[in-house]
């Protein structure tokens, strides 16, 4: 494995190896779960567009799925996979297509507490570019939409209830494809990704001091730009001075490297900030530390006072919050959450430098607000766990908040994302609200996009047998700093009703709205939709 994560380009055929090989050593007794399923829906639509152009169709897209989930004492996995065929009445160009969609997700446990071997990956479709997020469809505009394939292997290590010393260790490679991209539409987009982090802190017997150095490397091999890479080490040393105060020692630096190319609108993004402080800690996990600090930027000096706190204000209350300065100034992360019995929220805040491959492997884009069957887009699937610290079971993920917001290219990116989410989960009623905030710099052209996303999901079990479920979102993008936004609207009402213990009936209708200063943007969709679910 760990010349797996230090060897780059390898295929998926390699990984699909190490995956099986590790199957067979952990498969020897667990359970084993099928679900096979097949959605026949007749849809019926109508879209205009402000140019006048208008298109009334009718389509039945026809999509069978198998849901496979393993589980062991020291091993689990998940992998589902469907086909979906679309055949419009119409003749329209590229509409009638055959798609085969696939996700899985492995955790083999080598030592117990200690070590973790994990596979993951999926293959899809995305639109190319974000302009086209709610638009670019299977049905509506499949042109929009080019494949993407990612695989990516972890070995994680950590010492178990550390004494005097903790130590944890993370490494993982993913290669990240697609057939289109826009850096280069013909080749489409093929990066190989590498990521180490370690971590060195004290235990929980060190008395009088204590300490947490980190380290993390990332490398992306780009086919369209040049190679990427990013370095940043951090670390902290605390002395104990008097009761419930420590005087701390702090440091990072930051760097980037991006081979031959440049960045068109920062000449220099690379950091060094050191300082020390006061770290107040009344009690168990609270503290705040406020530190000052001095950055270096080449030649240039700026003073400023870091601001860390990380506060549990009860066991279901929890803040972590830090002020920073880096290479474009004033640096915040923020991660709130608060949970009760039937209702949860999060709030979070993160800024980072990096690429769409490395993007796609971060995490960044999940919440621990509900739990669904994997591969499953549909509220009614899921529910909310009894801990914040819930495991995933096999067939199980977290629900994610929202899709990957940049357009499919290889340019490095500077990413300012916020998001606030709510989760309700009692008796008849599931319900979400998610909101969030982006700010994407492209560095390599000198593009900026903004992005704001209101959106609600409500599922309500009118009785045993049926559901009825309310989904919209509202958002807001702009694709550069001379234009104004772009408006979107969706709303979809859904209505199941199980026919039989196997068969269920799904009627829905659905509004797709986009208002833009560009008048060749603009579209409104009505859609009417009739179909069957039979699992098997």
């Amino acid at each position: 494995m760990v010349a797996l994560a230090l060897t780059k380009r390898k295929t998926h055929s390699k990984c699909v190896l190490f995956a099986l090989v590790g199957t067979a050593n952990f498969a020897a007794a667990g359970d084993v779960q099928f679900t096979s399923k097949i959605d026949t829906t007749i849809y019926v639509y109508d879209t205009e567009r402000n140019n006048g152009e208008s298109v009334s169709n009718e389509a039945i897209v026809v999509l069978p799925s198998i849901l496979t989930s393993y589980s062991a004492k020291r091993a689990t996995a998940s992998f589902v996979v469907d086909h979906t065929k679309v055949e419009q009445n119409n003749d329209i160009d590229g509409a009638n297509k055959n798609y085969t969609e696939l996700k899985y997700n492995s955790v083999f446990t080598l030592i117990e507490s200690a070590m973790t071997l994990s596979f993951s990956g999926a293959q899809n479709y995305r639109v190319i570019n974000s302009q086209q997020q709610f638009v670019g469809d299977k049905l509506l505009s499949p042109g929009d939409l080019t494949k993407y394939r990612n695989n990516s292997a972890g070995l994680n290590f950590s010492i178990p209830n550390p004494k005097y010393l903790g130590f944890t260790f993370q490494s993982s490679f993913s290669e990240t494809k697609t057939d289109e991209s826009l850096d280069d539409v013909s080749s489409g987009l093929d990066s190989d990704n590498l990521g180490v982090s370690a971590r060195l802190y004290n235990g929980k017997y060190a008395r009088n001091y204590n300490f947490n150095l980190s380290a993390q490397y990332n490398d992306s091999s780009r086919s369209n730009f040049g190679d990427f890479s990013s370095s940043n080490v951090s670390g902290r040393i605390g002395f104990v001075i008097a009761n419930k105060l420590d005087w701390v020692i702090v440091g990072s630096s930051e760097n980037y490297d991006v081979g031959e190319g440049t960045f068109s609108r920062r000449n220099n993004i690379d950091t060094t900030s050191y300082g020390a402080g006061i770290e107040w800690k009344p009690r168990g996990a609270q503290a705040i530390l406020l530190t000052y600090n001095q950055l270096e930027e080449g030649d240039i000096e700026t003073k400023f006072v870091g601001v860390n706190v990380n506060w549990a204000f009860s066991n279901r209350t929890a803040l972590k919050f830090d002020y920073a300065k880096r290479f474009y100034g004033d640096a915040y992360n923020a991660d709130f959450t608060y949970a009760l019995k039937s209702l949860r929220s999060s709030l979070s805040y993160s800024e980072q430098v990096t690429t769409f491959g490395q993007l796609a492997n971060s995490g960044n884009n999940f919440n621990g607000l509900f739990v669904c069957e994997f591969g499953s887009t549909d509220l009614v699937d899921c529910f909310q766990p009894d801990s914040l610290d819930y495991e995933l079971q096999a067939g199980e993920e977290f629900r994610a908040s929202t899709d990957l917001d940049s357009d499919i290219s290889e340019e490095v990116i500077f990413t300012k994302v916020g998001r606030f989410n709510i989760g309700y989960d009692k008796r008849k009623i599931k319900a979400s609200v998610n909101l969030s905030y982006s700010k994407t710099e492209y560095l390599e052209s000198d593009r900026l996009q903004k992005t704001r996303s209101l959106g609600l999901n409500l599922s309500y079990a009118l009785g045993r047998k049926t559901n009825i479920s309310l989904t919209s979102n509202l958002s807001k993008r702009q694709f550069d700093e001379l234009s104004d936004e772009d408006t979107n609207r969706t709303v979809s009402l859904d209505f199941k009703r199980d026919l039989s213990k196997k068969l269920q009936v799904n009627v829905g209708v659905r509004l797709l709205d986009r208002e833009s200063d560009n008048a060749s943007r603009d579209l409104t969709d009505k859609r009417l939709t009739l179909g069957l679910n039979y699992t098997f």
